[in-house]
């Protein structure tokens, strides 16, 4: 039987080559932990890098999103304004381009892409704005014109039906400045079309020519037995068979004999207003016919209660009647207010 014998020395350099491999292998093992750590953390910071870029893709889309439709709002307000100002103030020339007004900050920060559209808008706004004064401003014209015939404008606006549930403010959605401006700008061109409507429906052109009275509106004594009587219209001599013209433009309600008047024809100019023309010999119109101002609608006579040749002529607003003498006297001013008034309608 052998030994082997191990050396002190052999013993502390098996040692130090086991520990030799030790190290290797623990500085490997951490080296390819570090590895598959470096693995993870990049794939985690790429997780995030793509999750990033989604969000902004996201963002951009949505922005874009946002700035289509704000510009599709913008082009068809920008119809609607167009139309607007087309159809009450007639076609003008374009305005020179204002100088550029600063875009809303929190638009601009928000969607930088849409900080031309935003001073668009604005323009826009003021405009609608500006478009509100002028209508107002008209409105009042027309008021202060009809006035001037002795009329009260209220008297001629039409009653609007309504109704329905009702629904409080606070339930609605909120109404927004843009909303608010548009909303007045409707209401101020409802009102403007209103007035110069009933404007263009006062019967102030002669119904007869010369305009020669025999006698005016009011308290008379009556030409066959000499009482005091009321007098509803005035009356217009001349020759029989002479053109009777409508005062305005209207609607033919009736064409007959109507007691005292003798032969009537009655106009419907809208907004309340009717004028009736009395003792004709003739008629040239229909019931249902619509005529226009000045056209000829019956001929002179004297049928029915009367002493002669001659027209009566009446005007009422809302079934009352009132003296016509104002309508065929206007003054140069009216007139012109109204002229300009009927140049807006021909050109509808």
């Amino acid at each position: 039987m052998r030994f082997l014998r191990i050396t002190t020395g052999f013993q502390i350099k098996l040692a130090a080559l086991a520990a030799l491999i030790f190290a290797i292998w623990l500085v490997s093992t951490v080296f390819m932990v570090g590895l598959q750590i470096r693995t993870v953390q990049d794939r985690i910071a790429l997780g995030a890098q793509q999750s990033a870029v989604d969000r902004s893709a996201g963002r951009v889309e949505a922005w874009q999103s946002n700035v289509e439709g704000m510009a599709n709002r913008l082009e068809k307000r920008q119809q609607l304004l167009d139309q607007m100002v087309t159809r009450y103030f007639g076609a003008v020339e374009p305005a020179p381009a204002p100088a550029p007004a600063a875009a809303p900050a929190k638009i601009g920060a928000v969607i930088p892409e849409a900080a031309p559209l935003a001073r668009i808008e604005a323009r826009q706004l003021a405009f609608t704005d500006t478009l509100t004064m002028a209508a107002t401003m008209r409105a009042q014209e027309a008021e202060k014109a009809i006035r001037r015939f002795g009329v009260d404008p209220r008297a001629m606006a039409p009653h609007r039906a309504m109704g329905g549930p009702f629904i409080p403010l606070r339930a609605t959605a909120p109404r927004t400045l843009k909303d608010l401006s548009l909303t007045r700008l409707a209401t101020s061109l409802r009102q403007l079309d209103t007035m110069e409507r009933a404007l263009m429906a006062l019967p102030n052109s002669a119904p007869a020519m010369p305009l020669t009275l025999s006698s005016g509106f009011g308290v008379r004594s009556d030409p066959f037995n000499g009482a005091a009587a009321l007098h509803a219209g005035i009356d217009i001599t001349g020759d029989r068979g002479q053109p009777i013209m409508a005062a305005a433009a209207g609607r033919v309600v009736s064409v007959g004999q109507q007691g005292g008047y003798g032969n009537l024809v009655i106009l419907d100019h809208g907004h309340g207003i009717q004028t009736r023309y009395g003792h004709l010999s003739g008629f040239d119109v229909r019931p249902g016919q619509m005529v226009t101002r000045g056209q000829q609608i019956a001929r002179m006579g004297s049928t029915g209660r009367s002493t002669g040749d001659h027209l009566h002529f009446e005007v009422r607003i809302n079934d009352r009647a009132i003296n016509p003498r104002p309508f065929l006297e206007a003054h140069a001013d009216v007139l012109k207010v109204q002229d300009s008034v009927k140049r807006r309608f021909d050109g509808q």
